[in-house]
């Protein structure tokens, strides 16, 4: 079953939209709304909807026929699905590997917002990749927070009493939740992430992060416009059952129909690359040579388009203008 998170779960309270790619489509006028019932009521048909629709594999076919009334129905629908995923095999809540590969499993001063994807614990328990053509659900959604730039949406997070290390290649990857549209590698759901590393949680050095697309829908889905960033390719690993994946595939780079891309999906960075330092608020050449040599603490990561709209422009069929992040994961860690 194929889950897509904008469509399905994040469905406007009077907007109902007929196709998953068709965002323009509103209620003609000769459309009504159902008639009211009680809330009991109401809550009780609903899940039986959810849950027939999961069942029945329509729930990403149909917003119109599978979200009653056209709501939010972001704890039904998580309700009816597989814990933490999209349908399929469950994700598992024990960490997989005891070495070789760590998920950061904390966050720092994260807001909590309500609703689904507002529980920073989603962007820290577990991976629940969901493939390359569904969005999986046990995310979070970036908000503001005292570790953000000012009037920006991120989360900071970390690996408790640990510190990263430059390692060979890749040294973390950033798991957002992107997907493909009509199962095109050319052409994707992307709610770009901004990367930086801190070694004091004040000081912040990243990438060179660029898009280099107009604002037209083909250029923002194409993967090849951007650079530096997290929120581009798709999420492939799931910490389930089925999971045949090992810590060092993880950070192992493949090529197939999809093009280049790690094993387990997910974007890398490596702090030995010559972009490294160039950017961050704070960053010089002592700071940037010092999370080299000693690694680093934290990671922050921002939607980019909540830093510069005009930089970063943004898909429309972005529900909140927010990326979803499902956790990092270091190749390499040493105590603090």
């Amino acid at each position: 079953m194929q889950f897509r998170r904008p469509w399905t779960q994040r469905i406007p309270q009077i907007a109902r939209v007929r196709n998953p790619q068709d965002a323009d489509h509103h209620p003609g006028p000769d459309w009504k709304p159902e008639r009211s019932r009680s809330r009991g009521e109401s809550v009780k048909r609903s899940l039986r909807h959810a849950i027939f629709c999961a069942l029945t594999g329509l729930l990403w076919l149909s917003a119109t026929a599978c979200t009653p009334g056209g709501g939010n129905n972001d704890a039904l629908l998580a309700a009816a699905l597989p814990s933490g995923g999209s349908g399929g095999q469950a994700c598992l809540e024990s960490w997989p590997y005891s070495s070789g590969a760590y998920i950061a499993d904390s966050s720092v001063n994260a807001a909590v917002d309500a609703g689904t994807f507002g529980d920073p614990t989603k962007a820290t328990n577990k991976i629940c990749g969901a493939g390359w053509a569904s969005g999986g659900t046990d995310v979070y959604s970036t908000g503001s927070s005292s570790e953000c730039e000012s009037g920006e949406n991120c989360i900071a997070l970390e690996w408790t009493g640990k510190r990263v290390l430059d390692a060979t290649g890749v040294d973390f990857v950033v798991y957002e939740n992107p997907f493909l549209y009509n199962n095109n590698a050319s052409s994707r759901f992307i709610e770009a992430v901004i990367v930086e590393v801190s070694q004091d949680g004040t000081n912040w050095c990243g990438w060179n992060p660029s898009y280099s697309g107009t604002t037209s829908a083909p250029d923002l889905r194409n993967p090849g416009n951007y650079s530096d960033l997290a929120g581009i390719t798709p999420v492939l690993f799931m910490q389930s059952s089925a999971n045949s994946l090992s810590a060092s595939d993880l950070f192992t780079e493949v090529t197939d129909s999809y093009g280049n891309h790690l094993k387990g999906g997910g974007d890398g960075f490596d702090l030995s690359a010559p972009s490294f330092g160039t950017t961050g608020s704070g960053c010089n050449t002592t700071l940037r040579n010092s999370i080299r040599s000693s690694g680093f603490v934290y990671v922050r990561l921002t939607t980019a388009y909540s830093r510069n709209s005009s930089s970063f422009p943004i898909v429309s069929d972005s529900f909140d203008q927010k990326a979803d992040i499902d956790g990092v994961v270091a190749r390499s860690v040493t105590d603090r």
